[in-house]
């Protein structure tokens, strides 16, 4: 599937920008407004804040004892793990 844009989808855009994508999802029930797109990365991080906005719980993670580095090699423990069904794009050209 081809991702196009066109100037509505840039009506929230603020000239001149050299931001990264960002972009709009909706993932479960909450539609969330800016999901940054990084392609140099292979981890999903979501804030703990954004977490709990969302109605979700402790209950609702899977364990993980996978610890997370950052670019001074200081490292995190994540609470854990959620699998969260996300939907990008406006109907008829909808991805899951």
């Amino acid at each position: 599937m081809d991702i196009t844009f066109t100037k509505q989808d840039a009506r929230e855009v603020y000239y001149p920008h050299n931001v990264a994508l960002v972009i709009k999802i909706n993932c479960g029930s909450t539609q969330l407004w800016r999901v940054l797109v990084d392609n140099g990365s292979a981890v999903d991080i979501l804030y703990y804040d954004a977490f709990k906005k969302m109605g979700l719980s402790e209950n609702d993670l899977k364990p993980d004892a996978t610890l997370l580095y950052g670019f001074t090699g200081n490292s995190i423990m994540p609470r854990g793990m959620i699998d969260l069904m996300v939907n990008v794009g406006i109907y008829p050209r909808v991805s899951t």
